[in-house]
């Protein structure tokens, strides 16, 4: 009867670790990361899609169908990408957890593209 209770346990200790896994690995392909900023991202007002990708300390934004890359550097809850020929955009956290950005005076917003699609 002894074996028999050790087998148990392990099957049950190896369902419960499966449980987990099947638990953690969808959410993790999900994108749900510690950083709020990196992570792909689609700009409904006009349809263009928005990587953020965090490299050390260091973000690179790349816009559009054409990926254009953009430097970006982080300052307390916000990013900010220094434009070529003037101004910022400046990228926010909104309480929903989507993205506010802020370019030329005009915001728009940003939601997550779910990583399964």
């Amino acid at each position: 009867m002894r074996r028999e209770s050790r087998t148990r346990r392990a099957v049950t200790g190896l369902a419960a670790a499966l449980v987990l896994l099947a638990v953690v690995l969808p959410l993790a392909a999900c994108g749900v990361k510690d950083d709020p900023f990196a992570g792909l991202w689609w700009e409904p007002t006009t349809g263009r899609r928005i990587e953020i990708i965090k490299e050390g300390e260091q973000y690179r934004l790349l816009y559009g169908a054409a990926q254009r890359a953009y430097q970006a550097a982080r300052e307390g809850d916000e990013l900010r990408i220094r434009q070529p020929f003037g101004g910022d955009i400046v990228v926010t956290i909104a309480a929903d957890g989507s993205l506010k950005m802020i370019s030329g005076g005009k915001s728009s917003r940003l939601e997550r593209v779910p990583q399964h699609q």
